[in-house]
């Protein structure tokens, strides 16, 4: 069973790992390893992207391995620049303390904190000094820099590349010094910084560590999950969004997503694959699968009956967000921003020119496509896209 476990953890979900027989070894060995995992709070939410790899930490805890997670209080002041094709703008310390608030409590949806080790890198990264910066620098050239991916394209087509974008990976790596890690777990866009560490912790006469990276999670747009592009699936969401967001999928996502966004067994994987021919079902199973994950079996299933009722049977949800208006009429994009459908006018406007705007008054369903429509506000129901609804009551 151990053995299965094992062959399982290195191969469900992983791109690439370095140096994997060594790995190997050490895992047979018996040997308790000090994962290391850190993760920047350039956003508020955990989503799916990054769960996946706390996913895979939480197999190894479950195999009685030591898990470090480091909280890049520090490195988020100037943000990893892996995927970025524009230089990143600095977040500031009280961004970064916003963004913390609730992050132990999502990341305990998935690892046992009280069996990880949480650390913060300012406890070590605040206290370097310039000299000993230099002395780290001088093992690394401008040129490695500038040949990863994405600097080399900006650097070809002329955009700003930051100095303190440079030395993201040096601050990145010396976490894996000052913790003494075994192994380091990232996203395969990653890699570059995670080598960086091995050559860190040879420098400083440590066993480099082994990497492990997984695959990258694509988001609803097709693009790599991400916070700063808003294509992401949060595990905070609501378990009715998160389901039908899972519903929205591209077709050819959904078996990556069983392998790497949940723990069903691989070999249920390939019987529902070779079974279920229909793709709608099947995000279905998949749908319940995540929400359950973070939530409940029973709020998976008020999910996907949710869906369903809107969907399928094309009725209204069991709750709707209810608005009293003072107002006796307003512009058709006033009322989107001030009921909360939109964001800005502009947005209103792209939606409503789309078809994404139903206002429905009993049983007369009308789509809006007029951005300077005066609405008369009486008692209808506003639907927004898919599965944003609100209840308008005059005051």
């Amino acid at each position: 069973m151990k053995k299965i476990k094992i062959e399982e953890l290195l191969s469900r979900g992983a791109e690439d790992i370095i140096d994997k027989k060594h790995l190997k070894e050490a895992l047979f060995s018996g040997k308790k390893l000090n994962i290391k995992f850190g993760v920047d709070p350039t956003g508020p939410n955990i989503h799916l992207g990054r769960a996946t790899i706390l996913m895979k930490l939480r197999d190894f805890q479950d195999l009685g391995h030591k898990i470090t997670l480091i909280i890049g209080d520090f490195t988020a002041l100037i943000g990893d620049a892996s995927d970025k094709t524009a230089m990143r703008k600095p977040l500031t310390s009280k961004d970064i303390k916003e963004n913390m608030k609730n992050y132990l409590f999502q990341i305990g949806k998935i690892l046992d904190l009280k069996k990880t080790n949480v650390k913060y890198n300012s406890e070590w990264l605040g206290k370097l000094s310039t000299k000993d910066l230099i002395q780290i620098s001088t093992s690394f050239t401008a040129q490695q820099m500038i040949q990863r991916r994405n600097f080399k394209e900006r650097w070809e087509q002329g955009k700003e590349i930051g100095l303190h974008e440079l030395l993201y990976p040096i601050f990145q790596g010396y976490d894996s010094v000052a913790i003494k890690s075994d192994v380091e777990i990232g996203g395969f866009d990653q890699l570059f910084n995670l080598k960086t560490g091995r050559d860190l912790q040879r420098l400083f006469k440590q066993k480099p560590q082994d990497v492990m990276t997984l695959k990258m999670i694509y988001g609803l747009d097709g693009r790599k999950m991400s916070t700063s592009w808003g294509n992401v699936i949060n595990i905070t969401d609501d378990p009715k969004d998160i389901f039908g967001k899972i519903m929205s999928l591209k077709d050819e996502l959904i078996f990556e997503y069983f392998e790497c966004c949940t723990r069903v067994p691989m070999t249920k994987i390939k019987e529902i694959k070779k079974t279920i021919k229909n793709p709608k079902e099947i995000k279905k199973i998949l749908g319940k699968e995540i929400v359950k994950q973070f939530y409940s079996e029973k709020q998976a299933q008020e999910a996907k009956e949710e869906f369903e009722q809107v969907h399928e049977k094309k009725d209204l949800p069991t709750e709707i967000k209810e608005i009293k208006i003072k107002e006796a009429e307003l512009n058709i994009l006033d009322l989107l921003v001030l009921i909360g459908l939109s964001k800005s006018k502009g947005e209103a406007k792209r939606v409503l020119e789309q078809g994404g705007i139903k206002i429905i008054r009993g049983e007369s369903i009308n789509i809006e496509k007029d951005w300077k429509k005066t609405i008369i506000i009486e008692e209808m129901i506003i639907q927004s896209g898919k599965r944003n609804f609100v209840k308008i009551k005059k005051f």
